[in-house]
């Protein structure tokens, strides 16, 4: 479907996921379906009975496993070959450095809900000089229960995300990112108002929102696709 060109760029990039929970574990799995044969994952949790209704890696057989464990077991019966680097560790300022030098990551999937983790990976990678997005954040899922709601866009023009609010805010504040509505920051977002009044702290999860798979694969399948895209229309780097 991709065509031969296209298809061999996917098994020559290195794609990251930071949150390998309700979203990024159905972009991990896409991701490797479609053709990426390397890949890392990052996420200090283990999997919890909570977490079944909405995570495709969570199973009873897996409670108490490491999620980039689970992921990488899960990857590697989709893809025996497939290339896994782990990271079972909370992205943030401390280690982004680390993490985002270990290996050469083509593009980067934001899935956590961490505040804090999407600014320290947007202000190393998206510097408002450049014009290659090599990274993507995703927004809330939590309290949002239609899935048609979910678009692709500028992180500038996003809505009714509390939780990109105050990312943006952030990186304007604090990182001189442009106060426009083009800030060359990808992101998913849902135009949908959540069904509940968010806390006021810098980690915003799921908890205490409720959740549906429906809208949590959405999310991870829309990040996936947007990677995939953004990775054949461009000269492969590293």
């Amino acid at each position: 479907m991709l065509g031969e060109i296209n298809a061999s760029k996917l098994t020559s990039v290195r794609v990251g996921v930071i949150g390998v929970g309700g979203v990024g574990s159905w972009s991990a799995n896409a991701l490797v379906r479609s053709g990426v044969n390397k890949i890392t994952l990052v996420d200090p949790d283990i999997i919890v009975e909570s977490n079944i209704n909405r995570q495709c890696h969570a199973d009873y057989d897996n409670l108490g496993k490491p999620k980039v464990v689970a992921m990488e077991e899960m990857l590697r019966r989709i893809n025996p070959g497939v290339e896994v680097t782990g990271f079972d560790e909370e992205f943030c300022e401390a280690n982004a450095k680390k993490i985002l030098d270990s290996s050469s990551v083509n593009y980067w999937i934001d899935a956590c809900d961490s505040v804090k983790a999407k600014v320290s990976l947007a202000s190393n990678l998206g510097k408002a000089s450049s014009n290659q997005r090599n990274f993507l954040l995703c927004g809330a899922a939590g309290g949002k229960i239609n899935p048609h709601k979910f678009i692709c866009t500028d992180l500038g023009n996003a809505k009714n995300d509390a939780l990109l609010s105050k990312v943006r805010y952030t990186l304007r504040r604090h990182h001189e990112f442009p106060r426009s509505s083009v800030m060359k920051v990808s992101c998913i977002t849902s135009t949908e108002l959540s069904k509940k009044a968010i806390a006021e702290n810098s980690r915003i999860s799921c908890s205490g929102y409720g959740s549906i798979v429906t809208v949590t694969a959405t999310v991870g399948l829309l990040a996936a696709s947007e990677a995939i895209t953004q990775l054949i229309n461009r000269e492969l780097v590293g």
